[in-house]
């Protein structure tokens, strides 16, 4: 009689073995969803102060509530706010809450500190009527804001309110501002300026907001700036080109602190491509 012979096997049992990153993901999944469901919000309105996190909710009926929430994104405190405001942009400095906004009232820009639990400490108004508030920077005792302001000549140009004395950036052309960066003791002004089609800009100012130089970067057809990086006192821009598809490609521009472009490269990730112009 044959002996069978016995190999052991190793059994596996799929599922029951536990994967931290799997588990992260779940946990992450979760934490969004009581964004949603509890707060009418999203992750990418959360601004970190100390170690909570606050944000502005705008109801339908033009109210604005200032909320504050744990770690776990559990409510710690809510409060409404008595200003009918559109905000624009939020900022945290040195635990006190800084807000770009619209007046509705007033139908010019506004901009308000509140403290972290959202009491106000300060508010003014910026600019003229429909004048549209764009960029900030809280700089030491410095409040610099950019704001787009209409002009007869160019239909849009640049202003600059540094303490609310009013700095303009302008050319014939109509520009628009997407972003003010602190740079080399000055200020970098980013934006797009609109010719024959719409290019990106950038300008270089003092801390006087002189203009030292500035550059159009055109790549023939629709140009936006994407995101602006500051490495070795070189600036990286990062941006898309809409050709005649509709099809986005996209660019990347270093320059150096002279304006001087060093280099150009194509980015050969393509984007929003037509569904006409697809397979």
């Amino acid at each position: 009689m044959k002996k069978l012979l016995l190999i052991p096997i190793a059994l596996f049992t799929i599922g029951c073995v536990n994967n931290p990153n799997v588990d992260k993901k779940i946990e992450n999944t979760k934490k969004d969803m009581k964004l949603l469901n509890d707060y009418h919000t999203t992750k990418r309105n959360l601004h970190k102060l100390k170690d909570n996190y606050i944000f502005l909710n705008l109801a339908n009926d033009g109210s604005l509530t200032f909320y504050k929430i744990d770690k776990d994104y559990n409510l710690i405190s809510s409060k409404k706010i008595k200003l009918v405001i559109m905000p624009h942009k939020v900022k945290i400095n040195n635990n006190k809450v800084y807000l770009l906004a619209y007046s509705q009232t007033e139908n010019k820009p506004i901009f308000v500190v509140l403290d972290e639990n959202g009491n106000i400490i300060k508010k003014f108004y910026i600019g003229q009527k429909f004048n549209t508030p764009v960029d900030f920077i809280v700089k030491n005792d410095k409040i610099i804001i950019g704001l787009d302001v209409y002009s007869k000549n160019s239909l849009t140009d640049i202003v600059i309110y540094e303490n609310n004395k009013p700095h303009t950036i302008a050319s014939k052309y109509a520009e628009e501002l997407t972003t003010i960066i602190p740079y080399n003791n000055g200020y970098l002004i980013i934006g797009n300026v609109s010719q024959d089609t719409q290019n990106v800009f950038i300008s270089y100012v003092d801390k006087n907001f002189k203009a030292q130089w500035s550059r159009d970067i055109d790549f023939g057809l629709e140009e936006s700036v994407k995101d602006v990086i500051i490495k070795d006192n070189k600036i990286i821009l990062k941006i898309g080109s809409e050709n005649y598809t509709g099809m986005e490609e996209y660019y990347t521009i270093e320059i150096d602190k002279n304006g001087k472009i060093l280099n150009k490269s194509k980015d050969f990730e393509i984007k929003n491509y037509p569904i006409r112009f697809q397979g």
